[in-house]
């Protein structure tokens, strides 16, 4: 994960990778198979380790909107600094030409997309959330939020993330609440 934060997807060959770990270049082939092989858990580590505690904090947030507030500006706080972040874009434009990667980050999409859709669906019944949202498509597009601010914050680190997703969540309040005239 290190030599493709470093270096990019590239430079991450299985002579670099052992003269890194200070191991046999055969160690590589041995317990992973391939070097793509390896870059491909390294990546599935990237996404367990960028992403699991933001989304896990947001999905068991008591108000889902303000856990959400809150994952976006955490994710988008470590912007282009952390090498997770890094190996993740790396495997962004890597998996146009690597379906096993587009495959990986296609499940892990699902699965934030299958929990936000459980989120919101039990936040509508509950009236914290506005009473026409559609909890599928809302967890589209929180999804989709979620990257292209991150996404945003690596080209211009200074961007402001809360006061975009804050007044996302809102203008998907209730109309009434009190909760949807709150500055964010």
């Amino acid at each position: 994960m290190a030599v493709i934060a470093e270096d990019g997807w590239a430079a991450a060959t299985s002579r670099v990778v052992a003269g890194r770990a200070g191991v046999n270049n055969a160690l590589v082939h041995y317990h992973f198979g391939s070097i793509d092989a390896l870059r491909r858990a390294a990546v599935w580590h990237a996404i367990e380790a960028e992403l699991a505690g933001p989304m896990a904090a947001m999905i068991d947030a008591d108000d889902l909107l303000e856990g959400i507030v809150d994952a976006v500006a955490g994710l988008a706080g470590e912007g282009a600094g952390s090498p997770g972040s890094r190996v993740l874009a790396e495997a962004l434009v890597q998996s146009m030409r690597d379906s096993e990667i587009r495959d990986c980050l296609a499940r892990a999409l699902h699965t934030l997309r299958e929990l936000l859709t459980s989120r919101f669906t039990q936040e509508l019944e509950a009236g914290r959330v506005r009473r026409d949202a559609d909890p599928a498509t809302l967890a589209v597009v929180v999804a989709a939020l979620i990257d292209g601010l991150v996404l945003h914050v690596f080209a211009d680190p200074a961007l402001d993330v809360r006061s975009p997703t804050a007044a996302l969540a809102r203008l998907l309040r209730p109309p009434g609440t009190g909760a949807d005239e709150t500055e964010g």
